[in-house]
C-alpha cells in the first residue's frame, strides 16, 4: 500500500461536518468482498463524480488529475 493523500472537510460544510479521509493505493488479486460497513462494492469513473460525497470528489480529482481515474 502506497499513500495517495489525505483529504479533509472542515467544520462548516454545507453537507459534511468535518472530516478526514486517507486515501492509498495497492495491487490486489482476488475478489473484492464487501464486509462490516462496507454493504456493497461498485466501480467508479471520473464522470459518475457527481455520484459521491463531497470529499469523496476532492479524491476523484486528485486521481484524475494523477492520471490514475479515467
Amino acid at each position: 500500500m502506497v499513500h495517495f493523500g489525505t483529504f479533509e472537510i472542515g467544520e462548516g460544510h454545507p453537507n459534511h461536518g468535518p472530516f478526514r479521509m486517507i486515501c492509498y493505493t495497492a495491487d490486489h488479486r482476488g475478489e473484492l468482498t464487501p464486509s462490516r460497513e462496507i454493504a456493497e462494492k461498485a466501480w467508479f469513473r471520473y464522470a459518475d463524480r457527481d455520484r459521491v460525497s463531497a470529499v469523496d470528489e476532492m479524491a476523484f480529482d486528485a486521481l484524475y488529475e494523477a492520471g490514475r481515474l479515467s
